[in-house]
């Protein structure tokens, strides 16, 4: 029963994917762009097998955006300390 439910759950949302995988000793993988959590959160609720497994989303940002981030940081930590110093 499970299986079948999976089976719907994978074609309702597997275009909204732009990797679904699932691992040989069970589990899976999923990469998806989401602009709103509430609509993760909904695709993951849908899922058959949530409440029999652990969840982690992990959040990922462009290479040139998150040095750009950090570049920034680092200048204002770095003001921060030559000003109290």
């Amino acid at each position: 029963m499970l299986m079948g439910a999976l089976g719907q759950w994978v074609e309702n949302h597997s275009k909204r994917f732009s990797t679904l995988e699932f691992f040989v000793a069970g589990g899976g993988l999923m990469l998806a762009d989401f602009d709103d959590s509430t609509e993760l959160n909904r695709i993951l609720a849908e899922n058959p097998f949530t409440p029999f497994m652990d969840v982690e989303v992990l959040p990922v940002v462009e290479p040139q955006a998150a040095m750009a981030n950090f570049s920034e940081v680092i200048a204002a930590l770095l003001a921060a300390s030559q000003s109290s110093g």
